[in-house]
Formats: structure tokens, C-alpha cells, sequence
């Protein structure tokens, strides 16, 4: 079975069912493979073929493109560890709570991505968007007080109709004590009546001086509240040192070739179709000035994204506002 559930019934009767979906672990165990295979085969046709070798290439260029051929081989391990191909929706009588949890290729770096309550279930909802495909259709388990918590897996699509979805539904459906859905609602007429929102009353002066005392008092507690940060770990640490390395000599590369153009007049651009075009400022002084500007443009661009990715590598973290 390619794609499918598996059903698992512990000693503390929990369910824990298991989402699998072997075409697209396949298709990301291929293309690592790919980003592992592609530049050692370039190195070994370069080896064997001398004259293939970039013998004219500056020290910059050919450190940029070593460290190309190291990024390729990174990105593909990074899809295999930081992507959630496993998936299982554990669902917990005793406890209460169900919770939805994956894991990479490897079958580590566990996160839980949501945690509800199972306690006191009223219904089982199936909702799809009008004129959207049935592999499209959400599951979603309404509480008795309202509350909605969507159970469907990321890796596995839901079908009405065929056996594996009608399968997964009954096993639900029989451990949540709930009926089993058989129709389809339309996701914009279901939800939940949203909250009505009522402003705060304007602070009086004395109110504002409180509550700035408050502040002042409590800004310790308050500062990590108000920015939270996410700690990348140490695989992805490193990517973003290697991108980072990668695009500060790119910076380097594009810095050597606009800073002589100032003074010589003479500025040259490599394009991948156009190939090598050289613009001399006494004869198209418009076209110089155009590819001037573009290249500072490249270049402050580039240089922003490699600082932010060497700060957050070096420093760990990433701030994230809310």
C-alpha cells in the first residue's frame, strides 16, 4: 500500500493511527539522491576529462563554485530532515487530548503540531470549498462547546468513497462515540460563529500612569511575551552558514567587477543566454549607467540576505513577530 493509515490500539486504549504516503517519501529520497549524485558526477567528469577543468578561473570564482557544489548536496539533506513525512494523529480517552505529530525521513526530530481536547465530542464534519477537488476534503471534529480542531493528515489526501478514507472515518468516528459523516458540507457555510469584538474604553490619565508604572516594573516579564524567537537547530545552522558563505563570495564576485568599472569606464556582464557583454561608458553611457545600477542594486540586495543568514546561524535564533 503506497498510500494509507495504519491503526494502532495501546494497552492504555489510545489510537494512534499512522499516515504513510511512499510516493512522496520517494519522491524526496530522490531528489536528495539527485543533490548528492549531480555534483560528485561533475567532479569525477572533471577529473577525467583534464581539459574541462576551470584552470582560468580566479581564486573567488572557483572557491564560489566549490561551495555551490557543497550547497547542493545540503539542501537536499535539509529536505529530508526538516520535512514532516511521517505523520500520526494520537487520540487519548485517559488523557483527554489528541494531538497531531511528525516526523523526518529518518523517523526523527518529532514536533507536535497541534493539541485539542477529545473529552466531550458532539460531531464529525467533512468540508470541501465549492468547485475545489475531492481530494481537497477536511475533516473536522466539532466539540460541544463550539470549538473545532481539523484532523486531517497532511500526507494522506481524503477521497469520500473509497475504502481507505471510509476505513479511517469508521475507526474515528468508533473510538471518538460519534456518528460516522457521510456528507460533504461546503467549507464557506461551516465554522464557527466567530466572537464579537468589543474595543477597551479609552485609559483615563490616571489609568495611564498605572499602567506605564506597570510597564516599567514588569518589562523583563513582558519582553520575551511580546518577542518570541525560534532556535533553528544545529542542521540548519549550518546550512545557513554555508548559504551565507556562499553568497558573501557571490558579494565578493560582484563587488570586484562593478568597483574597477567606476574608474575605467569599461564594465563587463555575463548574462546565462546572453553570455559575456562588455559597456563602456564613452560609447553607451545610458546601457553603463543601467548595468551599474543593477549590479549595486545585486549587490546590497545579496549582501542583506547573506548577513541575515551568517547572524542567524552564528547568533541561533530568529526572532518571529507575531
Amino acid at each position: 500500500m503506497l498510500i494509507g493509515h495504519r491503526f494502532e490500539r495501546t494497552a492504555q486504549d489510545d489510537l494512534h493511527i499512522h499516515s504513510r504516503n511512499l510516493l512522496q517519501s520517494g519522491f524526496v529520497l530522490l531528489t536528495a539522491g539527485l543533490g548528492f549524485i549531480a555534483p560528485l558526477a561533475f567532479v569525477v567528469l572533471a577529473i577525467v576529462d583534464g581539459d574541462s577543468l576551470p584552470t582560468d578561473l580566479d581564486p573567488l570564482s572557483l572557491l564560489l563554485m566549490v561551495l555551490g557544489l557543497l550547497l547542493i548536496p545540503a539542501l537536499g539533506l535539509m529536505l529530508m530532515v526538516y520535512t514532516g513525512l511521517r505523520e500520526t494523529l494520537l487520540l487519548s480517552r485517559l488523557a483527554g487530548e489528541g494531538k497531531r505529530r511528525t516526523r523526518n525521513f529518518f523517523g526523527r526530530r518529532e514536533r507536535v503540531h497541534s493539541v485539542f481536547r477529545i473529552d466531550a465530542p458532539k460531531y464529525l464534519e467533512l468540508r470541501r470549498r465549492p468547485q475545489a477537488e475531492p481530494a481537497y476534503t477536511q475533516l473536522w471534529l466539532v466539540m460541544r462547546d463550539g470549538t473545532e480542531h481539523r484532523l486531517t493528515t497532511d500526507n494522506v489526501p481524503i477521497v469520500p468513497g473509497s475504502k481507505r478514507t471510509d476505513l479511517w472515518l469508521r475507526e474515528l468516528a468508533d473510538y471518538l462515540s460519534v456518528a460516522v459523516p457521510t456528507e460533504v458540507v461546503a467549507a464557506s457555510a461551516a465554522g464557527a460563529t466567530p466572537a464579537s469584538y468589543r474595543p477597551a474604553p479609552a485609559p483615563t490619565r490616571k489609568s495611564a500612569w498605572k499602567g506605564a508604572r506597570q510597564l516599567k516594573l514588569k518589562g523583563k516579564e513582558l519582553t520575551p511575551a511580546s518577542e518570541s524567537t525560534e532556535k533553528p537547530g544545529v542542521p540548519a545552522r549550518a546550512l545557513l552558514t554555508l548559504l551565507g558563505a556562499f553568497l558573501a563570495v557571490l558579494e565578493l564576485v560582484n563587488v570586484v567587477a562593478l568597483v574597477p568599472a567606476l574608474f575605467t569606464g569599461r564594465l563587463r556582464v555575463s548574462g546565462f543566454r546572453t553570455g559575456s557583454t562588455i559597456f563602456y561608458w564613452a560609447e553607451q553611457p545610458i546601457a553603463f549607467s543601467f548595468n551599474l545600477l543593477i549590479g549595486a542594486g545585486e549587490v546590497l540586495i545579496i549582501g542583506a540576505i547573506a548577513w541575515g543568514c551568517l547572524r542567524t546561524a552564528i547568533c541561533g535564533r530568529m526572532k518571529s513577530n507575531p
